[in-house]
């Protein structure tokens, strides 16, 4: 089943962004709009600025069409998100350390996601969930901290999401998480 939208942008004469903005007429399957509203709302995007944002790092080659079509996870762009400059390279190699060990859904906190780069992180914090196992926990989340500290020359606080039980701290990853990775 598809789901019609119009996608309406409005020029603001005065406003930050010197773009203009033309009207689009788009079809999708109703899951994709779905996940994508869930996504928009979850890091506070209107649904234009979430397409806006996954067609510019599409067209960019961050992501190709070869790539979309064979993985079956969702990746999604830092700099549509607003992630430290200094944190944004780093990117790929964290999403690849995160496959290799088993991670099904990881996400960037505190002052990684901080877009202004006068911040500079001194730490990466990652909030991660592993795919289930029966034995070999402990291996994949001390090989994934090692293996990250490496490749990002950066101390590395990983946290376990299901492990998370303080209820401040969770509303504020919430508030301030970039999701890097999740199998969909």
């Amino acid at each position: 089943m598809y789901s019609y939208y119009t996608l309406i942008h409005t020029h603001t004469h005065g406003c930050y962004d010197r773009h203009m903005y033309n009207r689009l007429n788009i079809t999708l399957p109703e899951d994709v709009l779905a996940r994508a509203d869930a996504f928009a709302k979850r890091e506070r995007y209107t649904r234009s600025g979430l397409i806006a944002a996954a067609l510019d790092a599409f067209l960019s080659g961050e992501t190709s069409g070869a790539e979309v079509a064979r993985e079956p996870v969702a990746v999604y762009a830092p700099e549509a998100v607003g992630l430290n400059p200094a944190v944004r390279p780093l990117v790929p190699a964290i999403i690849d350390a995160c496959r290799r060990h088993d991670v099904v859904y990881a996400a960037l906190v505190g002052s990684s996601t901080q877009p202004d780069p006068a911040v500079t992180p001194r730490d990466l914090d990652i909030l991660v969930r592993f795919a289930p196992c029966d034995e070999g926990y402990a291996a994949r989340y001390f090989d994934l901290r090692a293996e990250l500290a490496s490749l990002t020359g950066k101390e590395i606080d990983l946290i376990e999401f299901d492990a998370l039980r303080n209820q401040r701290l969770r509303a504020e990853f919430e508030r301030t998480k970039v999701v890097l990775y999740e199998v969909a």
